[in-house]
């Protein structure tokens, strides 16, 4: 998913801010982050969660700052995984194959089909989850919002 945020502080004031919450400690509320900032304005954010109590997931999110108008722009990417709802309409449509595969002979494929299915549940919902972390202590971090500030008259 691409994003596109805007915020009041300069590029500078940013990346400071970026790099403070990177060295800070992790909480019960924020966890840890990892990554990197450039002073070029790019910079790299990382997040690591559990997935069914057994799995870890990270996903990263990558983006540049870049001063416009007078805010900053943040503009980047970070790969958003699937809703829950979807994830359970994909298991149901996977359910169907497998029993498809099931009603003409083929067990071992249907198998591995169920088994596919089952594994890629992992990076789904870990980066469901993880995107939206991501996101949200950018936003904090940087004091920034999806929307532009309206300009007074």
């Amino acid at each position: 998913m691409q994003f596109e945020l805007y915020s009041q502080m300069t590029t500078a004031q940013c990346m400071r801010a970026l790099t403070e919450r990177m060295a800070a400690r992790p909480t019960s509320t924020r966890p840890e982050l990892d990554g990197w900032v450039e002073k070029s304005g790019t910079f790299s954010l990382a997040v690591t969660s559990k997935i069914g109590r057994y799995f870890s997931r990270t996903t990263r999110l990558s983006g540049a700052l870049a001063r416009e108008s007078g805010l900053t722009v943040i503009r980047g990417y970070v790969s958003d995984g699937v809703s829950p709802y979807w994830l359970r309409v994909l298991y149901g449509v996977l359910l169907l194959v497998t029993l498809g595969l099931l009603a003409v002979g083929e067990p071992l494929l249907a198998l591995v089909a169920f088994g596919g299915g089952l594994v890629a549940y992992i990076p789904l919902r870990g980066d469901y989850v993880n995107s939206d972390i991501l996101l949200m202590e950018i936003e904090k971090a940087l004091k920034a919002s999806p929307t532009p500030p309206r300009k007074k008259k």
